[in-house]
């Protein structure tokens, strides 16, 4: 299901994730970032990290928390993307558990899902920023965010971060860079991928 061609014909529809939404969201954030079905897109993590990338106790967990919205992205009735956005002080949230499936990347999905998440965040909540972290060897994704309008704030964490477990770092010296945008400025956001 998830190696099949996306129409690019269709418009996408935006929904919040439910509990029976956990299992399909799993497949598809895995099927963006790790193993060998995502190297069809250019999400891929497969050089830098094996295991799993999200697993349904913590999807359950964030459907279920106040504050914490997982967005889905379909087309037809197919889920093609998704992200969670999940707030984190009076002012802002934190966006993640971004994916498209790698047979879609390329096609704006990611741009709309994106756009969807600061949606949430600025006008179902009112909240003023939206933040992520982004491993610093994934240059081609910083430049996607930096058009975006996401700036980097200078900080920056060890990656894994603690509590994770089955994640294997492939590459030594990884770290987490924390970007922000200020959601009252639309920033640039014209470009596709590269």
């Amino acid at each position: 299901m998830l190696d099949e061609p996306v129409r690019d014909d269709l418009p996408l529809t935006f929904r919040p994730a439910t509990l029976g939404d956990v299992p399909a969201v799993v497949a598809l954030v895995g099927s963006a970032y790790r193993g060998e079905a995502s190297r069809a897109g250019w999400t891929t993590e497969t050089d830098l990290l094996s295991g799993p990338r999200a697993d349904e106790a913590m999807l359950r967990a964030d459907v279920e928390r106040e504050g914490s919205r997982i967005v889905l992205a379909e087309q037809d009735g197919v889920l093609v993307g998704c992200a969670h956005v999940t707030r984190i002080s009076e002012t802002g949230a934190y966006f993640g558990l971004f994916a498209v499936r790698p047979t879609a990347q390329g096609q704006g999905i990611g741009k709309q899902v994106l756009a969807e998440a600061e949606r949430v965040a600025r006008d179902a909540w009112q909240l003023r920023t939206l933040e992520m972290t982004v491993l610093d060897a994934r240059p081609e994704l910083l430049a996607y965010y930096d058009r975006r309008g996401y700036r980097a704030t200078g900080e920056r964490a060890p990656f894994p971060p603690p509590g994770i477990e089955g994640v294997v770092v492939l590459r030594d010296g990884l770290q987490l860079l924390v970007l922000r945008k200020d959601l009252a400025h639309t920033g640039p956001s014209t470009e596709d991928l590269p």
